[in-house]
């Protein structure tokens, strides 16, 4: 039986397991069926090797319940990079990496034979010139060692310093990366930079801090170069109702940011159905590249057109256009601030004052159901409700009856009370 291992080799693996586990699904050791009992254990030490400080145990009915638990206002630096910073070696990989940078610390150039001789020489070691020379190609590509025609052989040496750092604006620059690897896409990459020069974050808090948009940043980066490139892609999407996962083609054209969770998604046109689709970022898995799509613009155009009529990221379904009517009464010598909220939030509808303290709000999107929760927000001020989806205003009804039942007939009873 093998050893554990703290290294990680299937990012993905880990990648699922950190969010449905300890980030959304609070779930139990029982109610992990991808893989082994011995395959949860070994993932759950894993993590909990990487985030040791944050990790929070509960005991309930189902078993031992792990999660995350943070306070955004008390981390500096996102402790999800942890993952990325894991990298699988060998005992010989870390001896081959000390022997390069020693040897070449003088400066002078050498050949793979040459290396491979002075391991043996100076270190005693006897190492097959194809491990080292596939060292080097990985050191060159990293920007560690740089490489030299030798006759026909190459001779390797260590890349000089980066001129960056001697430049006056150095420092500033800096405190320019402490603020982009907590916000930015790939901010992995920040934190990285402030490893090599010994620094973390010690300027930026966050109120409202996603520091689980790591975790798709690899994905990330496939679907932002399909889209540079102007090709179609193809990627497994994960579903979080029926847990099964569907592999699907299509060409990504644009990548949406939930202001309100922080969610992100990828719109996709789907060619054969033509339409558009927001898809969620985190339930996406092996993107891979595909033809160029000839029409790629084209296509950003008919978004460009269509955007305006998306309450969110819905593109609706087969009714193209719903228009929902909503009245309310309010009290505008005191609350000026309802109606700029109605302005400034109504995402384009129209907003008309029907006479004093009564305004209607009308708009048309392809989807109403996703502005539920907006409309919620203006409960007690609503006179009357108008949709073309019947579904949308079963909904309200629904919720606001139920909220009746917890709230409003304790109160009729309690005022019943007091009368006896």
């Amino acid at each position: 039986m093998s050893d554990f291992q703290e290294l990680i080799k299937n990012f993905d693996r880990v990648r699922d397991y950190m969010r449905q586990f300890f980030l959304y699904g609070f779930k139990v050791r029982g109610e992990f069926a991808a893989k082994s009992g011995r395959t949860y254990d070994n993932e759950r030490r894993r993590i909990e090797n990487y985030l040791a400080d944050y990790i929070h145990s509960d005991y309930t009915s189902k078993g031992k319940q792990v999660s995350i638990r943070m306070d955004s206002k008390q981390i500096l630096s996102n402790p999800l990079y942890a993952a990325w910073k894991s990298k699988s070696f060998t005992d010989r990989d870390l001896l081959l990496h000390f022997f390069l940078l020693d040897l070449l610390s003088d400066g002078n150039a050498r050949t793979v034979p040459e290396l491979g001789d002075a391991i043996s020489l100076h270190y005693g070691e006897e190492l097959d010139s194809q491990i080292i020379r596939l060292k080097c190609r990985e050191y060159e590509k990293l920007g560690i060692l740089l490489s030299r025609k030798a006759g026909k052989s190459l001779a390797y040496r260590l890349a000089p310093p980066l001129r960056l750092e001697e430049a006056p604006l150095y420092d500033t620059l800096l405190n320019a990366v402490k603020f982009s690897s907590e916000t930015a896409p790939f901010g992995f990459t920040g934190s990285t930079i402030l490893d090599r020069e010994f620094l973390s974050n010690d300027l930026f808090c966050w109120k409202h801090y996603f520091m689980v948009h790591t975790l798709e940043d690899e994905v990330l980066l496939t679907i932002l170069t399909a889209m540079r490139e102007h090709r179609f892609l193809s990627f497994e999407n994960h579903s979080t109702r029926s847990g099964k996962s569907v592999v699907l083609e299509g060409l990504p054209l644009q990548i949406f940011v939930s202001t309100q969770t922080g969610r992100r998604y990828l719109c996709v046109y789907f060619a054969p159905k033509r339409r558009f689709n927001c898809l969620r970022l985190d339930c996406i898995f092996k993107p891979k590249l595909l033809a160029v799509c000839p029409e790629y613009e084209r296509y950003r155009e008919k978004l460009r057109q269509n955007l305006p009529h998306c309450w969110g990221v819905s593109f609706g379904g087969r009714s193209r256009m719903e228009t929902l009517s909503m009245k309310l009464y309010i009290k505008e010598a005191c609350e000026g601030h309802i109606i700029g909220r109605l302005q400034r939030e109504g995402r384009g509808g129209e907003l008309l004052r029907i006479r004093e303290n009564v305004w209607l709000y009308t708009g048309s999107f392809f989807d109403t159901n996703e502005m539920l929760p907006w409309i919620k927000s203006f409960t007690g001020r609503i006179l009357d409700l108008q949709c073309t989806n019947q579904a949308v205003l079963d909904k309200v009804t629904a919720d606001l009856e139920a909220m009746y039942q917890m709230y409003g007939k304790e109160e009729e009873d309690d005022a019943a009370e007091r009368n006896h």
